[in-house]
């Protein structure tokens, strides 16, 4: 059974940690070397389109079908 649709993934600048979103309108942060999730973002209303990782690492920013931009701080 699919619990949720996987949209997009976005490495962070060291490439420790993988940034995902999808349909259940959370952003996850997984760490590679553990394979193990790391930090669970709800806070989007609907499906979550778009990620990126700030230069510095320490933000991230989301946007999805809710029309709403958020930033997340580290």
């Amino acid at each position: 059974m699919i619990q949720f649709i996987l949209f997009l993934r976005s490495w962070s600048a060291d490439s420790r940690l993988l940034l995902s979103c999808s349909s259940d309108s959370t952003l996850k942060v997984w760490d590679i070397r553990t394979r193990k999730l790391k930090e669970d973002l709800p806070g989007h209303s609907d499906e979550v389109y778009a990620i990126d990782w700030s230069p510095d690492g320490e933000k991230v920013a989301s946007g999805g079908k809710d029309k709403v931009l958020k930033l997340w701080m580290g």
